[in-house]
């Protein structure tokens, strides 16, 4: 068989190789061997990542109230919602089910193939003023009945206490200043000047604050 001799470097050996073949170029050779090693690496990292994957899903041990809202707000941004729907979505939420139906129910045929979030996107911004109503009251709904239920554990509390407490000398609360600030203004009355705490409580009582609730009381 001819062979064909290629000349290096004086200092080099000569390669041979049959004629009509190219020599091997091991700067090629090399590359493809890391490629290989690349792809297997990357290749045992996903069945490696696979292994320790739970079975079950992983979640907060003890998820906080500030967690679901960002974990679920998250899912209902995805959706193309917004800050601003979260008084109509309320309303929604606290709507009954027929009224989720007959919604739907009145939406253009053609439009079936859009997703469940979309649909109740539509939804919501034909009957925006009814379910953001809706949604406005149940967040004051749920303001009262923990103001009322604050108002009925301090009543229960020992007279004595109530009216002559040490705490009635200590300074008034910012949650007092505020709601005396509010109620002076809703009644266009001056404010009372420096309070004590348990002068302030004796104000707000007769005065009727919080008015927000005065009337449901």
């Amino acid at each position: 068989m001819q062979r064909t001799v290629f000349e290096g470097r004086p200092n080099m050996k000569s390669q041979i190789c049959d004629s009509g073949e190219e020599p091997e170029n091991p700067k090629t050779a090399l590359e493809a061997r890391l490629a290989e090693l690349d792809a297997f690496s990357r290749e045992n990292a996903v069945r490696q990542r696979a292994l320790a994957e739970p079975v079950h899903k992983t979640v907060v041990a003890t998820p906080t109230s500030m967690h679901h809202k960002i974990t679920l707000g998250a899912v209902m941004v995805a959706a193309g919602f917004q800050a601003a729907d979260a008084d109509a979505l309320a309303g929604l939420l606290g709507s009954s089910v027929s009224r989720l139906q007959d919604g739907l129910a009145d939406r253009n045929p053609s439009q079936t193939d859009k997703t469940a979030g979309q649909a109740l996107a539509d939804l919501l911004d034909v009957n925006v003023q009814e379910f953001e109503a809706k949604g406005l009251y149940a967040a004051w709904d749920r303001r009262f009945q923990l103001y009322a239920e604050d108002r009925a554990e301090w009543l229960k509390r020992d007279r004595e206490f109530r009216l002559e407490g040490a705490w009635r000398s200590a300074e008034m609360t910012a949650g007092q200043r505020w709601l005396v600030r509010v109620t002076c203004r809703v009644l266009r009355m001056p404010m009372p000047g420096h309070l004590l705490r348990g002068q302030a409580a004796d104000w707000l009582e007769a005065h009727g604050a919080n008015l927000n609730y005065g009337d449901f009381l």
